[in-house]
């Protein structure tokens, strides 16, 4: 309050003459006495010098009522360019003006010895030197000068007006020298991830701790944390190498067969076999049905080989059609199923398919317990690769009792059943045809035994 009433009283007791200096308007007598205005004035941010003809008036914000006329005031704050503002003031106005303030700004220029070092500034990455960073406001700065062989170094510097700035920075060398050999040689040597050459390697490396890799194709690699000093030579020496093991999926089509590397039996496949030495291995599969299948590989350092192998069938195969349907089938004495009915023909049975039989002689066998004979044998060949198709295989089996008016009961096969009569079989060979008007009941016994 009390700045604004000592500018209100500044401004107000400004001389006639004065006035007529800052004021632009006609000339004449004035009759009346000029009234005032009111004015507020403000700048962003706040804190500026208020000079008006040369005399400082207060900082901002400041308040005061002043004569109409024209007036050039300067508005001045440290860090900040000064500015001068034309205000035009009308009698009885009032008026809030604020006026922002450009802060002053000046440029630096880094450069360093050697050149080409990267200028980290503020979490950004900006070049290489020598390099100007532009448009400063006034404040202190820092930034890291960094080259590969050469000691990270801080630099700061001060802007306090707008003249430009220079800072050069002495980069001092940090390399030392590391030397790798190993065994074998030509090893690839990796130092913190990054490739540098192979062994027997000499290179120069930054002074510090750093992680050597030293790697081969079909080795295991082998790892080694250094400590580095400037101007010092650090060996890494006779890094011995171990083979890296190998290994062999096997799978086979059809899965099971017998697996025998190098005359040794190792299981069934699918079988993956881990950890192997390099070198030849002999490979063969056998399965009951299939030519043995055999394939010789040689097995580098740290490989995995995957083998598939197809295994031809040395079987053939037979197909069954038997009549009646419903006969217990026995394959070299060993029963393999029943014949099924043919929806299509109620005479055969479907086809019974037999596969993967062994190359050779075989008998095959159909039974029924109601047939007479129970069972009939039959001897077939079986060729390699070739499947036997096996027809007529008959058996004579009752399908149907029939009993009389008399009450005298019959058991046979019934041939045809027609409107009138039935074709009866009551044993192999013989038939005779019944009258249906002797029959009393027909009862059909089921194909299975």
């Amino acid at each position: 309050m009390k700045k604004v009433c000592l500018f209100s009283l500044r401004l107000l007791l400004i001389p006639a003459a004065v006035s007529v200096l800052l004021t632009v308007g006609g000339c004449g007598k004035q009759k009346t006495a000029p009234q005032t205005t009111r004015i507020s004035l403000n700048t962003k941010p706040e804190g500026a010098t208020v000079t008006i003809l040369g005399t400082e008036r207060g900082k901002t914000p400041l308040s005061g009522k002043m004569r109409p006329g024209t007036y050039l005031i300067k508005f001045a704050l440290p860090g900040y360019r000064s500015c001068w503002k034309k205000i035009e003031l009308e009698a009885g106005e009032q008026k809030n003006l604020v006026f922002p303030l450009t802060p002053e700004t000046a440029p630096v220029l880094i450069s360093s010895t050697p050149d080409s070092a990267t200028v980290e500034f503020q979490g950004k990455n900006l070049g290489a030197t020598p390099i100007v960073i532009p448009d400063l406001p006034h404040g202190n700065y820092t930034a890291e000068v960094v080259r590969y062989g050469f000691n990270r170094q801080t630099v700061s510097w001060t802007i306090d007006s707008s003249t430009p700035k220079l800072v050069k920075v002495d980069l001092a060398s940090n390399l030392g020298t590391l030397v790798v050999t190993s065994n074998p040689k030509n090893a690839e040597v990796l130092v913190d991830g990054k490739i540098k050459g192979r062994t027997p390697l000499k290179d120069s490396v930054e002074e510090g701790k750093h992680t050597v890799e030293i790697r081969r194709n079909g080795y295991i690699s082998v790892q080694r944390t250094i400590s580095v000093k400037s101007q010092e030579t650090f060996y890494v020496r006779d890094v011995t190498l171990e083979i890296k093991p190998g290994s062999i999926s096997i799978v086979s089509k059809p899965s099971g067969a017998k697996i025998t590397i190098n005359g040794k039996h190792y299981g069934d496949t699918p079988l993956k076999m881990s950890n192997l030495k390099p070198g030849s291995f002999a490979i063969q599969l056998e399965k009951t049905g299939y030519d043995p299948v055999t394939r010789n590989v040689e097995l580098p350092p740290g490989e995995n080989l995957e083998l598939m192998l197809n295994l031809d069938s040395n079987t053939g195969g037979a197909d069954i059609v038997t009549q009646p349907a419903g006969l217990t089938l026995y394959l070299d004495g060993k029963m393999i199923g029943v014949s099924e009915k043919n929806p299509l023909d109620a005479n055969i049975s479907k086809i019974f398919k037999i596969r993967n039989l062994s190359m050779g002689r075989h008998r095959l066998t159909i039974a029924h317990k109601r047939a007479r004979p129970e069972k009939k044998n039959y001897r077939f060949e079986v060729s390699k690769g070739k499947v036997v198709r096996l027809t007529g295989l008959t058996l004579w089996i009752p399908n149907a009792t029939i009993t009389r008016l008399d009450g005298t009961v019959e058991t046979g096969r019934i041939i045809q059943n027609l409107p009138s009569k039935i074709e009866f079989e009551p044993s192999p060979g013989v038939k005779y045809t019944i009258e249906k008007s002797t029959v009393r009941k027909i009862h059909y016994l089921s194909e299975k035994e």
